[in-house]
C-alpha cells in the first residue's frame, strides 16, 4: 500500500515540474543589442613568426621560367613542344591541295603538313589505328615555317 501511495504522489510531482504555462503574449529582449559579427573569407589569423632550423647541404628546386607564348621572333613562324592531333591531312583534317596521303598535325585548331617524318614512318596509314583512319595524339617539337610543320621530334602517344 505503501508503494502505491508513493507511486501516485510521484505522479503528480513530475508532471508538475515538466509542464509550465508560457505567457505568449510576453517577448524577452536582450538587454543589449548585439551586434553582427561580418564574415571575412580568406583572412587568416596572424601566426607568429617561427625561425626554421638550418639544414645543412640542402639545395632549393629552381622552376624552370617558360614563355608566356610559343612564337619565335621570325615573324609568322612559331616555334612548338607540345602534344597535338596527329592524322592523315587529306584523309582526317581536309586539307586539300596535294594529291595522297601525307602526314599532318592540327595545333590550336589550325592544321599543317609535316616535314621531317613521313605518314609510312609509323606504320600502316591504313590500319585501323593508322593516320588515314584515326586521329591520334603526338607529342612533337619543331617549328611552324612557312605553313608547314618541321619537326625535330615526333612520337606517337599510345
Amino acid at each position: 500500500m505503501r508503494i502505491i501511495i508513493f507511486i501516485i504522489s510521484i505522479m503528480f510531482v513530475v508532471p508538475g515540474c515538466a509542464v509550465k504555462s508560457v505567457n505568449q503574449t510576453e517577448r524577452i529582449e536582450p538587454e543589449e543589442p548585439v551586434e553582427p559579427v561580418e564574415h571575412t573569407e580568406g583572412v587568416m589569423p596572424e601566426m607568429p613568426e617561427v625561425q626554421m632550423p638550418e639544414i645543412p647541404n640542402v639545395k632549393m628546386a629552381v622552376m624552370p621560367v617558360l614563355p608566356a607564348n610559343t612564337e619565335s621572333p621570325k615573324g609568322n613562324n612559331m616555334s612548338i613542344n607540345q602534344v597535338v592531333e596527329a592524322a592523315c591531312g587529306q584523309c582526317q583534317f581536309g586539307i586539300t591541295g596535294k594529291a595522297g596521303c601525307d602526314l599532318a598535325v592540327r595545333i590550336d585548331g589550325k592544321s599543317y603538313f609535316v616535314d621531317g617524318t613521313s605518314i609510312h614512318d609509323h606504320g600502316d596509314a591504313h590500319a585501323d589505328d593508322g593516320f588515314c583512319e584515326a586521329i591520334r595524339q603526338a607529342e612533337v617539337k619543331g617549328e611552324i615555317i612557312d605553313g608547314r610543320f618541321k619537326a625535330e621530334t615526333f612520337t606517337i602517344i599510345k
